[in-house]
């Protein structure tokens, strides 16, 4: 099966315009540049549905921007923590 393409209709820009285009700021939420490492995450059907869940649901309290890259670095770093790693 083939991977979605991506929504890019933002970010496109028409050839034949003459009027500037103003750039979106980058999200609140967005990783930082600068990563050394990219790792990949499987998650089931149901660990994702929580995940999405538990995302919005904090957008919802906090009127801020999360994503699913801070709650995993944030689990992670925990996680770490407790294991005096």
């Amino acid at each position: 099966m083939s991977r979605p393409k991506a929504d890019l209709d933002a970010l496109a820009v028409p050839k034949d315009s003459t009027e500037p285009t103003e750039i979106p700021p980058p999200p609140e939420g967005k990783a930082p540049s600068g990563y050394a490492h990219t790792l990949s995450l499987r998650l089931s059907a149901d660990q994702y549905r929580r995940l999405r869940r538990y995302v919005a649901d904090q957008e919802e309290k906090t009127n801020k921007r999360l994503t699913h890259q801070a709650i995993i670095e944030a689990a992670l770093n925990d996680y770490l923590t407790s294991r005096n790693a």
